[in-house]
């Protein structure tokens, strides 16, 4: 599916993953649960590069890893990724769209239009921007690509928007050996402040992939066909935000090349829950502050036009029970005017998580659930 530098920007993509989660979960001091898809925030961002130029390029391309790829390569990508993802497996559902709205009477570059629509099959619509409805057309698009799940994505349009570039994810896919509702039961969860909660608890004795050493159990649980899975990381003998911190891509993968297949018994809780974030400061302090200063070049949606990146805004959804997962993000980026074998897996203490494709190990979606009540 992917060639030999597309399969290297994979790795690149799971580093910014890694970084740009890292950020949400250190900002996370309420210790809420986190869903995210680095993935979505990629293609709003990658789409939104090639209306870019100057250092503003080059600070898309150090944040993102796009370095060494040329522009059309960086594109053919993300058109891979649209094309291939969503047919490796007909008991998966796995949505990618990309869409454009941009103020009446600001003149975008055809150009510009044209390589979204090619390379990440957007669509590009004009709407005035003054009408009190246009935000719900937006919201709409969103609504109607995740299946309700992201029901809306922008609250309101400010005087200096002129465009908006939106991702949209939706994942639904059945494990690839189901857990049995009647024997989903109540068990303690430990919380981090070492107090006990009773959660709902899926259990079966299944073929997953694991491993473990001192810090950390990993367990790999796939969906149908092996083609999907869902990797659960718990840390033994520290927090898991102090877990995440120290993750990274080259830790992720070490792990991965450790997995083997086990037969044992699984107990895992099951959750649902919602995330909403503003990534604009997270963004910045990985090196794209440029994007959202007045120094900011996008001559290649409009040389005329003073234009900044003014909002990043991510949702998330995701729901794990006995028969599998649904999960949806989007991400909207609004640009202005300047101004080892276990005998048990029990997931029975805060965790990290990631859905990843198991062939090229592309990261979709990534969490960490502190209360799976919540």
């Amino acid at each position: 599916m992917l060639s030999a530098a597309e399969q290297q920007k994979v790795t690149a993509d799971n580093v910014f993953t890694f970084k740009l989660f890292n950020k949400l979960n250190s900002a996370n001091t309420a210790k809420a649960n986190i869903f995210a898809s680095p993935l979505s925030v990629s293609f709003a961002l990658g789409m939104t590069s090639n209306g870019a130029a100057g250092t503003t390029l080059d600070a898309f391309k150090n944040t993102l890893n796009f370095t060494g790829m040329t522009q059309g390569g960086v594109n053919s990508y993300y058109n891979n990724l649209i094309t291939n993802l969503p047919q490796l497996d007909p008991n998966t559902t796995l949505k990618i769209a990309n869409s454009i709205w941009y103020k009446q009477g600001f003149d975008a570059l055809p150009a510009f239009l044209q390589t979204s629509n090619d390379s990440f099959h957007a669509k590009s619509q004009v709407l005035d921007f003054s009408d009190p409805g246009a935000k719900d057309k937006i919201n709409k698009w969103v609504s109607d690509q995740t299946a309700g799940k992201i029901p809306s994505i922008i609250d309101n349009i400010p005087p200096d928007a002129v465009m908006y570039l939106v991702n949209a994810l939706y994942f639904k896919s059945i494990w690839k050996e189901k857990f049995d509702k009647e024997a989903t039961a109540k068990r303690g969860f430990m919380l981090e402040d070492s107090s006990s909660i009773q959660a709902d608890f899926m259990n079966n004795t299944m073929h997953v992939n694991l491993f473990e050493d001192a810090g950390v159990s990993v367990a790999e649980l796939p969906y149908s066909n092996d083609k999907y899975s869902m990797v659960i990381v718990m840390p033994k003998n520290s927090t898991v935000d102090d877990m995440v911190a120290d993750m990274d891509a080259d830790k992720w993968q070490l792990w991965m090349g450790h997995l083997s297949s086990t037969k044992t018994e699984v107990a895992l809780p099951t959750f649902r829950f919602s995330y909403d974030a503003t990534l604009n400061d997270a963004l910045i302090s990985l090196g794209m502050g440029i994007a959202f200063s007045k120094n900011a070049d996008f001559s290649r949606i409009n040389p005329n036009a003073a234009l900044q990146i003014t909002n990043v805004r991510h949702k998330a959804y995701i729901e794990v029970n006995e028969d599998g997962t649904t999960a949806a993000a989007a991400t909207s980026v609004e640009v202005g005017i300047t101004a080892a074998p276990l005998n048990q897996v029990i997931i029975n203490r805060p965790f990290f998580f990631a859905i990843r494709e198991m062939k090229s190990g592309l990261i979709i979606f990534t969490g960490t659930v502190y209360d799976p009540t919540k």
